[in-house]
């Protein structure tokens, strides 16, 4: 082609019109579909990433949620424990402070 155009326009001609061919070949050159083809890919992976953000946000309510009911759920265990072994510390207190009482009560009653 190149010998043609040499020929047939001179040698700046055809060197210029090589230069504007593609150094690969014509198979390397995008057409407007494939570019069309590309954005539509592209807009299929945007609307598949933006799928993806919003599982992600719902998994990490659902996290979140779970982590707070646990939380609270120790919270409450430990505040029941702590209450149920105050509340028994304390009986024993009264109760001992009451037989003190009786038992000076008795000691000075003699």
């Amino acid at each position: 082609m190149y010998e043609a155009f040499r020929s047939e326009f001179g040698v700046a001609v055809a060197n210029t019109l090589m230069e504007h061919l593609p150094p690969a070949g014509w198979g390397d050159v995008a057409r407007q579909s494939d570019i069309v083809a590309l954005k539509t890919d592209f807009e299929g992976l945007r609307a598949d990433f933006g799928r993806l953000h919003g599982d992600f946000d719902r998994l990490r309510s659902d996290i979140d949620a779970k982590f707070d009911s646990a939380r609270k759920n120790i919270v409450n265990e430990i505040n029941a424990t702590v209450t149920d072994k105050l509340n028994s510390q304390l009986r024993w207190t009264i109760g001992l402070f009451a037989a003190q009482f009786i038992a000076l009560a008795a000691i000075a009653l003699r």
